[in-house]
């Protein structure tokens, strides 16, 4: 694990950085995960709330096409992309294995509703879901009762991690933000075609496929590409340092 930019961050191998996740909940420990990509990394430069919640994250993943590559020019460190939603999938499959229980917070009420249906019919422990669209703090009182090993939320970012840091008291030994894998699991929402993952495009193809909504995106991978390049010219060495 690195501390690129105030961020702890698990590096290497797909599998083995998912491997440590299962070890470090299976120890005992309480995990806050973030997966880093440009946007959050941005949001996170523009809104001092948001940047003092992610750096209390446990730690974070490297989901972004542009973290990986930042990783590599700044820290010279190969390592492999792990998407939220692969993960979200990987630990949900271990869970049967394990036992853990899970709890989906995020999309609307049918979406929801549909993920949980669909997890719970391939053998996980799905002990509750809760849309995202709530006012105040949402469903916390039965999230307490029922004390889910894994809470993924899913309500975009900032709203996802700001929500888990302000609840980090939660009966849980994982939380993760998860963006849209939420309406992926229900079926209405489908990954860029393997080409674009392959090729680390898929917030291309999302913008395609949406662009009105995501019409920041483009600008968002430009500005992280130029801030890479400038900010890095003087935090090469100090912007990666190993941590246990």
């Amino acid at each position: 694990m690195i501390e690129f930019g105030g961020y702890k961050i698990l590096c290497g191998n797909a599998q083995t950085i998912r491997g440590e996740i299962v070890n470090r909940i299976n120890k005992g420990e309480k995990l806050f995960v973030v997966t880093l990509n440009s946007q959050i990394y941005l949001r996170a430069q523009e809104n001092c709330q948001y940047k003092q919640a992610i750096e209390k994250a446990t730690l974070h993943l490297p989901d972004g096409a542009g973290i990986v590559w930042a990783i590599k020019k700044w820290c010279k460190i190969n390592t492999d992309r792990v998407p939220g939603i692969e993960t979200m999938q990987f630990l949900c499959e271990v869970s049967k294995n394990f036992g853990w229980s899970v709890y989906l917070l995020g999309s609307t009420a049918e979406i929801v509703q549909r993920a949980a249906k669909n997890l719970i019919q391939s053998g996980v422990k799905v002990v509750g879901w809760h849309h995202g669209f709530f006012s105040g703090d949402g469903p916390v009182d039965e999230i307490k009762s029922k004390m889910p090993d894994l809470l993924f939320v899913g309500m975009g970012v900032p709203k996802q991690e700001l929500w888990i840091y302000s609840h980090l008291d939660l009966p849980f030994k994982l939380a993760m933000g998860v963006g849209g894998s939420i309406d992926v699991i229900a079926g209405v929402q489908k990954r860029a075609p393997k080409i674009f993952q392959k090729l680390r495009l898929e917030w291309f193809y999302r913008w395609m496929k949406e662009p009105r909504k995501r019409w920041k995106v483009p600008l968002d991978v430009l500005k992280f590409y130029f801030k890479v390049i400038i900010d890095g010219k003087g935090r090469k060495t100090r912007a990666c340092q190993n941590v246990p």
